[in-house]
């Protein structure tokens, strides 16, 4: 393999790395970066960062190692950004559970949405048990983790001011500060990223939803604690629950 070279070509940049008996992939500027971030998310969804190494990435994608280094100075840097997109995974399977909009009550209404996320994010751990223990690993030491850690929280956050709103959640409530909620969260996504205990299981979803709903009791204003009890939830994400 020979080094990559950069060209311009009707007027976009490209890095050309020619392989083998003159393959050649070539990537507009720009695409070779996101070309490298996909390969090391799917190794990281495998196997974790340890699986992040640039000099065997490029051959994969068809590039030099000195072609993928312009792009990540350090192999840190993209163990960072792989992380960073773990979060944004994260978010958007949080976002993408439906409101439950089939009750009546809508102090219950943001009682369960807040519970569906929680339960959300720690069956983004399930799902991806390696990928989730790298970004909680990077979580606290790097800016652009944190970042995107801060948006999966801030999109709690407003379901949690909407319950405070209709009485469900008591006044000034901020998500940052409740750690026992967090204790749940975390300790569960753990015992998955870790294989501590088998987390797919109907057991495990029973488990989960009661640690989550014990750990949002201190949350919760009297009326809201009363609609809670009256309802008697059952596990899992609960989407169209009626009442």
């Amino acid at each position: 393999m020979v080094e990559a070279c950069v060209s311009t070509v009707a007027g976009a940049a490209k890095e050309t790395t020619v392989t083998g008996a003159g393959k050649k992939k070539a990537y507009h500027h720009g695409d070779l970066r996101n070309a490298i971030i996909a390969e090391a998310t799917a190794r990281a969804r495998l196997s974790g960062d340890k699986a992040i190494v640039l000099r065997e990435i490029a051959p994969q994608i068809g590039v030099s190692a000195t072609a993928a280094y312009r792009h990540f100075a350090n192999r840190q840097q993209l163990v960072e950004e792989v992380s960073a997109q773990g979060l944004v995974a994260m978010r958007d399977r949080v976002a993408s559970v439906e409101p439950t909009s089939f009750t009546a009550d809508p102090v219950l209404a943001a009682y369960i949405d807040l519970r569906n996320a929680a339960i959300a994010i720690v069956e983004f751990a399930v799902d991806e048990p390696a990928w989730a223990r790298m970004m909680i690993e990077n979580l606290g030491s790097s800016t652009i983790v944190a970042e995107k850690g801060m948006a999966v929280r801030e999109l709690m956050q407003t379901i949690i001011d909407r319950g405070i709103s209709v009485g469900t959640f008591t006044a000034g409530l901020r998500l940052d500060s409740q750690r026992v909620l967090w204790a749940a969260i975390d300790g569960l996504s753990a015992q998955a990223m870790f294989d501590v205990h088998p987390m797919g299981t109907a057991e495990a979803a029973v488990a989960i939803a009661r640690a989550i709903d014990l750990c949002m009791t201190d949350m919760l204003t009297e009326q809201g604690a009363q609609s809670r009890e009256a309802a008697d939830l059952p596990p899992g994400i609960l989407a169209d629950i009626r009442h």
